[in-house]
């Protein structure tokens, strides 16, 4: 239903779009409608192209995720100049509509106009190359140090929390970029630092240098991690065994007591995708109960929306990720559709969620009005009156 449902979409936007570029503009010659529609055609159809070269074996796997992630921004590529095209005919053609009954419309902007829509077109094209560019740029850029405070009165001294997620890390990814990261967030000097899932995109096996470079983050407290969704896709068994290899204390429905800052985390592999039932639910509670209750207690899941399920009284704050921030607008939209929470801090029945907008990216290697982050929450005594 998925793919059938995508083909629909695409039939509909390669129409519109063609519809809109060449079918109101007689004066196109018939090779370059031809080249035209080709190029629209291929680039909304590029992601089922990649996934069917993937599956001819012709390439490597590194070349194939190489030609997804180029596909993919010829595809984001498509999908803006679609919006842009369709906002930009709704407030032209109204507002010439608008001119003509105030009698201050001019010939030079009718919207049927030949001459005036390939101008139009042109400015428009030029546009989206502005914008996928500009998302291009988004998505590659160094992350963002995102700061973020939080007050309690359970905490004598300010206790600051770095959170890495969605980092994506695959074969492709850079060590030199993963050496930056490391080396910033060491910068930074943290209590803790938390890795919530969707760390890589790949098997331990072809990670090994971008592992080794991962291991040197440091905390005075250590480094937590839990599983995101893609690390079922690539292993949990063999990723649980690797974080912990490296000297990570992994989190599986248990949790830690820091008795000196007074801070108990515990944690979750992705609980969206496991379905936690409710008898889960009930040995997910015990084992937040182990808590005491004047600890700070920090609960991670990938998955935001699980805060949902869980009592006021066993956490005080859960960090998560998993939505990228909606990555690319206006998918933001569908993101809190899908997930309830889309980015930054908010206050869930008394509880505190942060949704990082995580390092990186999946899909295309592009951001639109959702920058990449570092996340680093610091957890301060309650202001006094």
């Amino acid at each position: 239903m998925f793919f059938i449902l995508s083909f629909i979409f695409a039939l509909a936007a390669i129409i519109i779009t063609l519809k809109i570029l060449i079918g109101y503009n007689p004066e196109i010659a018939l090779k370059w409608k031809c080249v035209i529609s080709g190029m629209v055609v291929f680039v909304w159809f590029s992601p089922a192209v990649s996934r069917f070269l993937r599956r001819l074996h012709l390439f490597s796997s590194d070349t194939n995720q190489l030609i997804s992630k180029s596909f993919y921004v010829f595809f984001i590529t498509a999908f803006f100049l679609l919006c842009l095209l369709m906002i930009r005919d709704i407030f032209w053609i109204h507002g010439y509509k608008i001119a003509e009954k105030l009698k201050k419309a001019s010939a030079t902007f009718d919207p049927m106009k030949p001459s005036a829509i390939k101008k139009a077109n042109i400015i428009t094209v030029f546009l989206t190359f502005f914008l996928s560019g500009y998302a291009l740029y988004e998505g590659m850029k160094f992350p963002d140090i995102k700061e973020t405070v939080i007050y309690s009165e359970k905490i004598e001294t300010p206790f600051k929390i770095v959170a890495l997620t969605d980092t994506h890390i695959t074969p492709l990814s850079s060590v030199k970029r993963i050496d930056k990261i490391v080396n910033t967030v060491n910068e930074l000097t943290p209590d803790i630092i938390v890795l919530v899932g969707d760390i890589v995109d790949a098997k331990p096996n072809r990670l090994k240098k971008k592992m080794q470079a991962l291991k040197k983050l440091k905390a005075k407290y250590g480094t937590f991690v839990t599983l995101g969704n893609h690390e079922f896709y690539h292993g949990s068994f063999q990723w649980e065994k690797k974080f912990k290899e490296m000297g990570f204390f992994y989190l599986a429905n248990d949790g830690l007591m820091l008795w000196k800052p007074h801070v108990y985390i515990s944690g979750l592999p992705d609980p969206q995708l496991l379905k936690i039932n409710d008898v889960a639910m009930k040995g997910i509670e015990n084992t937040l109960k182990n808590a005491p209750s004047s600890a700070f207690r920090i609960f991670l899941s990938h998955s935001p929306r699980f805060i949902q399920k869980l009592d006021n009284t066993l956490i005080d704050l859960q960090i998560s990720g998993h939505t990228h921030g909606g990555q690319i607008f206006p998918f933001h939209f569908v993101v809190k559709k899908f997930n309830d929470f889309v980015a930054g801090l908010y206050d869930v029945n008394g509880m505190k969620l942060y949704v990082s907008r995580g390092v990186n990216g999946w899909g295309p290697p592009m951001r639109l009005f959702a920058p990449s982050e570092i996340s680093v929450i610091t957890v301060s005594p309650e202001k006094k009156n």
